[in-house]
């Protein structure tokens, strides 16, 4: 990819990503693994457990190297899966906010499920493009904004509503078994609306009106088909 992500680059351990990943995944490729942040703190939850990388940036790669097994300095939009992971097999495959970045996301989910291990799964990360922010700004305001982070990162190539995101999992031969929603009132995190909608029940969180409209952030488990 030509545009420097490193300004849009998550550098924390992402214990929403962390929560979705199996107990038993005992090796996992995380695909855009940043500093290393998500993938040692993955390492330290399970004894045993080996986390690989793939990352664009070289000095967040250089940083990685320090905690994971193995951390491939590749571009995803030219990465041959083959030549870099010479038939090795993940029982979990990690794409936290990657997906969107890139031009064919499609291509690259499907060279990944050639590195799953039998029983293993992927786990995707993407933003809603259908949240309420995106109405308001699109709709109401008729202007497509671009920003440094979120829903309308300047860096985005792709964009996915809920049903997009499952379509785009089925279309690679995956099945969801599992999803999670962050919600959020608007483009911004934190205040009272925010935490209001965080304590809703879990089946409640999962309505459609609410799924569809306040998901700022999912967050999909997936198994292959």
């Amino acid at each position: 990819m030509e545009q420097n992500l490193k300004a849009q680059a998550y550098t924390t351990p992402r214990p929403d990503i962390s929560a979705m990943v199996p107990l038993n995944a005992m090796g996992i490729l995380d695909v855009g693994c940043s500093n290393g942040a998500l993938g040692r703190s993955l390492k330290q939850s399970k004894l045993g457990r080996e986390v690989s990388g793939i990352e664009l940036d070289p000095d967040f790669a250089a940083e990685a190297r320090k905690y994971l097994r193995l951390v491939i300095n590749a571009d995803l939009n030219s990465m041959n899966w083959e030549e870099q992971l010479e038939g090795q097999t993940f029982d979990c495959i990690i794409f936290a906010d990657v997906l969107e970045h890139l031009t064919d996301p499609i291509k690259c989910l499907s060279s990944a499920r050639r590195h799953l291990a039998i029983g293993g799964c992927v786990i995707v990360s993407l933003p809603n493009i259908r949240h309420v922010s995106a109405l308001t700004s699109i709709f109401i305001s008729g202007v497509f904004p671009r920003r440094d982070r979120g829903i309308f990162d300047r860096t985005h190539l792709r964009w996915f509503s809920v049903t997009d995101a499952r379509e785009l999992l089925h279309e690679t031969g995956f099945a969801v078994r599992d999803a999670d929603f962050a919600l959020r009132w608007g483009d911004r995190g934190g205040g009272i609306f925010n935490r209001v909608l965080n304590r809703l029940p879990p089946q409640l969180k999962k309505w459609a009106p609410i799924r569809e409209f306040f998901c700022y952030q999912m967050c999909l488990r997936a198994e292959a088909r």
